[in-house]
């Protein structure tokens, strides 16, 4: 009783954003959105993330002069198997061939894992945080009643 399956296809699910099975990317894009405004509901655009972020690594110069930065202390940044940023970096590694390759010329000879991490993903948060809270045209609405 009032079970029901669903209509709509995974694919539809997925297009529309309400799916986190591409993974990493909804994990990542809740990270980066942790400290967000209270009842506000962003809506974003995965192609265009993905995108955005490919770019961070186009080549080591591009990589060297964006990711200068690593990740803050309290962000808790740890390749370790206790975090999920390790996880997360072999996702990352599957997806973008650029990444492969930035970091085979850059590690170990120039930098350490951990720091080539650490500044990568510190990159990516700034990056995705400037597509899902920069976006002006009605993709950030808040939500009144707070659900």
């Amino acid at each position: 009783m009032g079970a029901r399956v669903s209509t709509v296809s995974p694919e539809v699910d997925e297009e529309i954003g309400i799916q986190d099975n591409v993974f990493p990317w909804f994990h990542l894009v809740q990270w980066c959105a942790e400290d967000a405004a209270a009842n506000c509901v962003f809506r974003w655009d995965l192609p265009r993330i993905q995108e955005a972020v490919s770019i961070l690594t186009q080549d080591v110069e591009t990589f060297t002069s964006r990711c200068l930065e690593p990740l803050p202390g309290s962000a808790g940044f740890s390749m370790d198997d206790a975090t999920n940023f390790a996880e997360w970096a072999g996702a990352l590694l599957e997806w973008s061939p650029s990444l492969v390759k930035v970091r085979f010329r850059l590690v170990p000879s120039r930098m350490k894992e951990e720091a080539f991490w650490s500044r990568y993903f510190a990159a990516v948060r700034e990056v995705v945080r400037r597509q899902v809270y920069g976006q002006v045209d009605g993709d950030v609405q808040a939500d009144p009643d707070g659900l």
